[in-house]
């Protein structure tokens, strides 16, 4: 079976026309600016973020805006436009995801840990009672990042089979492939893929320093809707690219080996990084560039792969 993207969503640095975005970043553009947040870092305040993040088109509540992270709102934004008006069941759709870790405390618990303290030690009593009393009951909602996937659910209406992977690069291209083997096993008749991650603010600001990464931070999301490509043709969708599985000891060839490689313009998107990479080889191919492969970053020789290629080559 021969798999087609029909549709993409992207926030960036750089924008969500995904093809304007390549145009910029073939021209060297860069989305990296000054971040109000970060000046009190050493290694300065240069960030690759978003500016204007606008959620009224795929919030069923307004009122949920409070609900979700800064990642959880950039993955909203960038699966609803993926989506876009697909005709199909959205109860049956799948739906895989990638995120980050869980973000560093804002401050937001503060007053929580303030009365837990004894003597200036944790004291657990004293959490269980007035700590308690005092944390805020909507911060888990913010906090664990697999709700992005709840909220796009929510929000879009999708209730098929689904997955959420956390980490870095890798949990992004895992969505990527996980969809597309769903469709290829027959278990879905459509996948939206992708993954969010938001690395801006100060507290994961100052993370990464203490790990010791270099670079700026960043925060974006990509999204992409995969369907047959029998399917594809019978409803006139749009074809950006096709996916097909790499055959059983099939070379990695031409992969995504530098999922990275917009560092230097976007930031370092953490588990974006890997379906960024997916989705730019993808306008890439459609723009006239090679077939690329897509394995898991970890080991590229462990599991089968699949390959971009461009429509015209059907």
């Amino acid at each position: 079976m021969i798999l087609a993207v029909t549709g993409v969503g992207l926030c960036s640095a750089l924008g969500s026309c995904p093809d304007e975005v390549k145009r910029k970043m073939i021209r060297g553009d860069s989305g990296l600016r000054p971040h109000p947040s970060l000046g009190m870092l050493p290694g300065g305040d240069l960030a690759g973020w978003v500016d204007g993040v606008e959620l009224r088109p795929w919030l069923r509540k307004r009122k949920d805006r409070k609900l979700l992270a800064r990642a959880a709102a950039l993955s909203l934004v960038a699966a609803g436009e993926a989506l876009g008006v697909w005709p199909g069941d959205r109860s049956e759709l799948g739906l895989f995801w990638g995120v980050g870790r869980e973000p560093p405390d804002d401050g937001a618990c503060e007053a929580a840990l303030a009365a837990a303290c004894e003597d200036g030690a944790l004291n657990s009593d004293r959490l269980a009672g007035r700590g308690r009393d005092l944390y805020p009951p909507l911060l888990p909602l913010k906090t664990l990042p697999n709700l992005s996937l709840a909220h796009i659910s929510i929000n879009l209406g999708i209730g098929g089979e689904n997955g959420t992977w956390a980490g870095e690069s890798e949990a992004g291209l895992s969505a990527v492939l996980a969809g597309a083997w769903a469709l290829l096993e027959g278990r879905v008749p459509a996948a939206l893929v992708g993954a969010g991650d938001s690395l801006v603010d100060l507290g994961n600001a100052r993370d990464r320093l203490r790990l010791g990464r270099e670079g700026a931070p960043g925060e974006a999301a990509a999204a992409l809707l995969i369907e047959p490509l029998d399917l594809a043709w019978k409803r006139a969708a749009p074809i950006i690219c096709l996916l097909e599985p790499e055959p059983e000891g099939a070379r990695p060839g031409e992969g995504l080996r530098g999922i990275r490689e917009h560092h230097l313009q976007l930031g370092d998107c953490g588990a974006a990084d890997g379906t960024l990479a997916v989705l730019l080889g993808a306008i890439q191919v459609r723009q006239g560039g090679q077939s690329l492969s897509v394995r898991r970053a970890v080991n590229e020789e462990l599991g089968r792969g699949i390959r971009l290629r461009k429509a015209g080559a059907c």
